[in-house]
């Protein structure tokens, strides 16, 4: 046990889960410290990690890692308690969305501290067999972890960046598309047509939007708030969004088809070669919700 203990904080949510399940398929010896026991057979300790009591201590022994499953603010905050009871050689793996935050403070607080943030592009509830995970690291040329390997032997496959790189990468392809789809939402939401009438009639793009703001909406909100408030990135994003409402908006309001026109032709020539196959996708898409 001496050489193969991780402790996860926050291993009972959805993340924390998983990379229980891929630990314990690799013979690790799995510590879980949260308020609710885990799905999986592993030792549990039942503690808030935002109000640790005293004596503590041994939730970390003998641990070769520690994995930071839990809300940005939580990671952030709970830095001061773990790093007390570890030394620099026990690796920190943080699983936030959003994670340039925790590479700070953690920096600040314990400089010579082991880190490697590992951030699942994907649902922990969907099959993990090709899916990519963003890997953040200060030097992306660094020895391979095994946190990378486990995952990579599990079948999915990684990305190195810095966590600079990593959220402003989040900014775009997390808080944007969300934004749009929570949007979406709050109009929905004020429409005063009968929604099962829109349910017999929607086409497929009414139904793909349905269906993402559904995913969101039977997912923990605290997810998406942190992906919105904690990226600095963020508010770029999404002001971006709005200009991009207001310009269409113009376009109708002048009844500027050649302008309209325009800006498609700008957004196409951004996509490049990725016109053609998201043109793909969709129609494979459409055709799984005929």
């Amino acid at each position: 046990m001496s050489d193969n203990t991780v402790v996860v904080l926050g291993g009972a949510g959805l993340i924390g889960s998983l990379i229980c399940r891929i630990l314990k398929q690799y013979g690790y010896y799995v510590r879980v410290v949260d308020c609710r026991p885990t799905q999986f057979e592993c030792e549990y300790h039942e503690m808030d990690v935002t109000q640790p009591f005293s004596n503590t201590g041994t939730v970390f022994r003998d641990a070769i890692a520690v994995v930071f499953a839990l809300p940005e603010n939580a990671a952030v905050n709970s830095i001061p308690w773990v790093t007390k009871h570890l030394s620099s050689e026990v690796l920190f793996i943080p699983t936030c969305s959003v994670q340039g935050p925790f590479h700070k403070a953690l920096k600040a607080a314990a400089p010579l501290q082991q880190l490697v943030g590992i951030n699942p592009m994907f649902s922990p509830r969907l099959s993990v067999q090709g899916r990519t995970v963003a890997v953040c690291m200060e030097n992306v040329e660094a020895t391979q972890s095994f946190i990378e390997r486990h995952l990579l032997d599990a079948g999915m496959k990684i990305r190195r960046m810095t966590p600079l790189a990593h959220d402003e990468l989040m900014a775009l392809c997390q808080t944007l598309p969300h934004a749009a789809i929570l949007g979406f939402g709050m109009a929905l939401a004020k429409s005063s047509i009968d929604l099962d009438l829109v349910g017999e009639v929607m086409p497929p793009p009414m139904r793909t939007m349905m269906a993402l703001l559904s995913r969101i909406l039977v997912n923990p909100p605290e997810v998406y708030w942190d992906i919105q408030l904690e990226n600095h990135h963020a508010s770029y994003q999404r002001e971006a969004l709005v200009n991009g409402l207001e310009r269409l908006q113009e376009n109708i309001d002048e009844q500027d088809y050649k302008r309209f026109k325009s800006d498609l032709q700008t957004v196409s020539k951004s996509l490049g070669k990725r016109l053609n196959t998201g043109a793909v996708d969709c129609e494979h898409l459409f055709s799984l919700l005929n």
